[in-house]
């Protein structure tokens, strides 16, 4: 099951953790910011929306993302992470203090503030994109997996290149939304679906013991995804509209293909018991074709429904396929810790309570399905955010568990020694 994982190279227990308490905390910030603004806003283009969407990116997805690739990578690739607990210290304290700067910078249209928290967040993805790329080229093989990761930490680059060009359009140096359409296609196209996808290779067979991806999907949609990035680009950068509509159409596509293969993929364990983060994976690759579909829709209709396709986008898929991610990669990172530390009486199962798990994604459900009404009834967006306040909480204290469960079972191994 675990065939391909060494221990050896990787960092501590406390940083990937460490970084998920931190993104969990983030996303508390991110409901308490929708129920302050939520009612007073109507455009995507606006700076609370901007500071509350950034709030869940930057804030959430990116701690998730880097506690888990400063984890995964050496584990995967048998190669660590120079000085990694140095690194993850100090990209973690640049990138909390250009988040809050930039939220700031957005919330009272402060230049300095926004100047400030660009500059950091970009040295910060900066710099964790090239303490990554040493590692992965470090990797004595070059397989698949590790030409995934290298896409997506390319796209991540050009994204950061775009995003911080795109800051200077709010003070008219350049046009904002045509490098900020880049930098989103860039990030989300790119950064975290590839991103996503290599993941996937590994853990879908592994955690929930199905069949592998086919060598093809693992080989060239990665390769197909960067050409079509870097075909949006030129075309939004040329105003080629039928060329812009072409790659937004097969973009989409790419990702309506990985979700059909995902679903296929988990209908098809070998152990197809009920387990509820097989449940937010089909409930992320639902929405994924669904977000999908709605982007053609609206590029081939010229239809503006950009707060319905981001919803479905980051709240829909993003987020509960990272809550299945954590609720898999938590309980298996502090049972392979405790067990290289000789601590052989931990179990999986009892990392984090299922019936707490369970409730947690049964508030996000909730959330997501109260949020679905408020284009009939605008202040539901408030009851809606309060259930999700509590999903995140939850979430909160679910990881804190496992922390404590590591934690209580070192002591041990420490008593007896």
């Amino acid at each position: 099951m675990f065939q391909g994982l060494t221990l050896e190279q990787a960092p501590p227990y406390i940083i990937p953790i460490k970084f998920y308490l931190t993104a969990v905390l983030y996303l508390i910030a991110f409901s308490i910011m929708t129920f302050t603004y939520a009612l007073h806003v109507s455009s995507r283009y606006e700076y609370e929306v901007i500071a509350i969407t950034h709030i869940f990116t930057i804030g959430f997805i990116a701690h998730i993302m880097f506690g888990s690739l400063f984890q995964m990578l050496p584990v995967m690739l048998s190669t660590a992470y120079t000085n990694v607990v140095k690194n993850a210290k100090t990209i973690h304290i640049f990138l909390n203090i250009g988040i809050i700067a930039f939220v700031i910078g957005f919330l009272l249209n402060s230049t300095p503030f926004l100047y400030l928290g660009g500059i950091l967040l970009a040295l910060s993805f900066l710099y964790f994109c090239f303490l990554s790329l040493k590692t992965i080229f470090l990797s004595e093989a070059f397989n698949a997996l590790v030409q995934n990761f290298v896409a997506s930490f390319v796209a991540l680059l050009i994204a950061v290149v775009f995003g911080f060009t795109a800051l200077l359009g709010h003070f008219g140096f350049v046009d904002t939304i045509k490098y900020g359409n880049i930098h989103i296609a860039f990030m989300l196209f790119g950064w975290v679906f590839i991103l996503i996808i290599s993941v996937s290779y590994k853990i879908i067979p592994m955690f929930f013991v199905a069949k592998e991806f086919p060598s093809f999907l693992q080989k060239r949609l990665y390769i197909i995804q960067l050409i079509l990035l870097f075909l949006f680009a030129y075309a939004q950068m040329q105003e080629e509209s039928l060329l812009l509509l072409a790659s937004k159409i097969l973009l989409s596509s790419s990702v309506i293909i990985f979700a059909i293969f995902s679903i296929k993929r988990l209908k098809q364990r070998k152990r197809a018991r009920k387990d509820i983060s097989v449940t937010l994976w089909y409930f992320a690759m639902g929405n994924a074709i669904l977000t999908s579909l709605l982007f053609i829709f609206a590029n081939l209709l010229h239809v503006n429904i950009s707060f319905y396709i981001g919803f479905f986008a980051l709240f829909g898929t993003i987020y509960p396929l990272i809550n299945a991610m954590l609720y898999k990669i938590i309980p298996f990172l502090t049972w392979f810790h405790l067990s290289s530390n000789m601590v052989f009486d931990a179990e999986m199962g009892n990392v984090i309570a299922k019936k707490n798990m369970t409730m947690q994604i049964n508030l996000y459900f909730f959330s997501f399905f109260l949020f679905l009404f408020v284009p009939f009834l605008h202040s539901f967006i408030l009851l809606a955010t309060i259930v999700f306040l509590f999903s995140s909480l939850l979430l909160f204290v679910n990881i804190i568990h496992a922390k404590k469960y590591y934690n209580e079972y070192i002591k041990k191994k420490v008593v007896f020694e």
